[in-house]
């Protein structure tokens, strides 16, 4: 299958955070971020509208994937660059969502769980995918590996390293298969953990 991809205009945002929100659902990760099952994806949808707008948006790709030029988006992929700056205005104007999104109740332990995949981040400079996901009437067609080959190409053409945290196992697998290599555990509650993973430019330059 030929997957055509772009660039997302800032008016796709929340059709691209929809469709992350609809296909993190049940992600046991997301899950210590987001808790609950009221209003879920409604909430979701939320919380990664903010986060694109304050990351991949300001300062990194939102690559989409569509079943044809000029269709609907089927697969998004969001990645924040290697010259990462706080711009603390950008999160102001977005904390109404997050709250949202999380609820005031479970603020710290969102906030734990975000550190701790904070904490595993490397400190040199790279890509970061932030976000990845594919439509349900897309998945098994290889759009998820079309999205991540189409960006590391463009990484790897300037000799830069790429990072992202696997939530699955199947996710981990498949990042794997890309060059990604597992770079240690992040644990986040009892037989909740990610994993973090490091592209090194080191056989690609």
């Amino acid at each position: 299958m030929t997957v055509p991809i772009g660039l997302a205009s800032p008016d796709e945002i929340p059709a691209c955070a929809r469709l992350i929100a609809e296909a993190l659902r049940n992600d046991p990760v997301v899950g210590q971020v987001v808790r609950g099952d009221r209003d879920r994806v409604k909430r979701l949808t939320a919380l990664y509208t903010a986060a694109l707008r304050t990351g991949a948006l300001p300062r990194g790709v939102i690559d989409v994937a569509r079943a044809e030029p000029g269709g609907p988006i089927i697969g998004v992929a969001a990645w924040e660059g290697p010259h990462r700056s706080a711009e603390v205005w950008r999160h102001l104007l977005e904390v109404a969502r997050y709250l949202r999104a999380i609820g005031l109740r479970h603020l710290p332990a969102a906030l734990r769980a975000l550190g701790g995949f904070g904490d595993h981040r490397p400190k040199d400079p790279h890509w970061y995918l932030a976000d990845i996901a594919v439509g349900p009437k897309a998945r098994g067609l290889g759009v998820g590996s079309a999205l991540l080959l189409y960006r590391l190409a463009a990484i790897d053409a300037v000799g830069a390293p790429a990072y992202l945290e696997a939530t699955t196992p199947a996710s981990r697998h498949l990042y794997e298969r890309h060059g990604f290599e597992a770079a240690g555990a992040i644990d986040l509650a009892p037989g909740v953990s990610g994993t973090a993973m490091i592209r090194s430019t080191a056989d690609r330059v």
